[in-house]
């Protein structure tokens, strides 16, 4: 980190929020794409040493992060990490009341089962036919009201696609109102984020939806008028195994493209 020797010379500490895009248990390090710093540096993905290595136990690719860089004599480390969970829960009747994880819910790490639903140009699309090319995965619906939720997953899907227009990459927006979602009204949907090749609108029955949105985690249900859904992006690689999951919208766009690059490269 050789780039911070000229700005610091004394022992600083800055509160840092990021994306873990790699962990490495055996350099005791993690990469995480970071929001700005103000006044010190902007938006990146780095390389940083977490000082106790504890810390790090159980911390997966995807994970929202909140820690403090400490930076002294040229060189930064993390400490007091800790991973940021989504409030997964509703008010009912003036209660909380968490949100239960499907127990269908794929583990990092492990092989996603296969499934099969119909892309908006009619055609099937298999996720088992996408095998050599990593697949990120999201859940919105087209008549979504609220413009900071499935619109803004569809956004991030845009500049993602524009930054890894050449990849090995396949985009999957998976509705959850499959009722209304046609592929007539997803190929619109598709024309209004225009989407190229490699990015995919799927839907499907009720049960089909349901049982892949489970093993993504998703827990959806309708009220008022609406879909209330939670929010997960999946990442299976080219193996077609879970390789990461973002939970919540606690991310922009960057962050999601520089985990997509960490992901992208061949294993060393």
């Amino acid at each position: 980190m050789n780039w911070l020797a000229a700005a610091f010379f004394l022992a600083k500490t800055y509160a840092v929020e990021g994306l873990v895009v790699a962990v490495r248990p055996a350099e005791q390090t993690i990469v995480v794409s970071h929001k700005e710093i103000p006044g010190v540096m902007p938006a990146m993905a780095m390389p940083v040493r977490v000082r106790d290595a504890r810390e790090m136990r159980g911390l997966q690719p995807g994970d929202s992060v909140q820690f403090q860089l400490v930076v002294e004599e040229g060189r930064g480390s993390a400490r007091r990490l800790r991973v940021r969970k989504p409030e997964n829960q509703i008010e009912q009747d003036r209660r909380v009341v968490p949100l239960e994880t499907p127990k269908e819910q794929v583990a990092v790490g492990a092989a996603f089962p296969d499934f099969a639903l119909t892309a908006h140009d009619g055609e099937p699309w298999r996720l088992s036919d996408a095998r050599g090319s990593l697949v990120a995965v999201q859940f919105l619906y087209t008549r979504c009201p609220m413009p900071e939720v499935c619109p803004r997953l569809a956004a991030t899907f845009s500049r993602v696609q524009k930054r890894f227009p050449q990849a090995a990459l396949q985009l999957v927006s998976i509705t959850l109102d499959p009722q209304h979602d046609t592929p007539a009204v997803l190929a619109r949907y598709a024309t209004y984020w225009r989407a190229q090749s490699g990015w995919s609108f799927l839907t499907g029955s009720v049960e089909e939806i349901r049982r892949v949105a489970a093993r993504f985690g998703i827990v959806y249900w309708p009220e008022e008028g609406v879909i209330t859904h939670t929010s997960t992006l999946g990442f299976i690689d080219k193996q077609g195994r879970l390789a990461a999951r973002v939970e919540g919208l606690n991310f922009t766009a960057q962050q999601v493209g520089d985990l997509v690059g960490k992901l992208l490269e061949e294993p060393k």
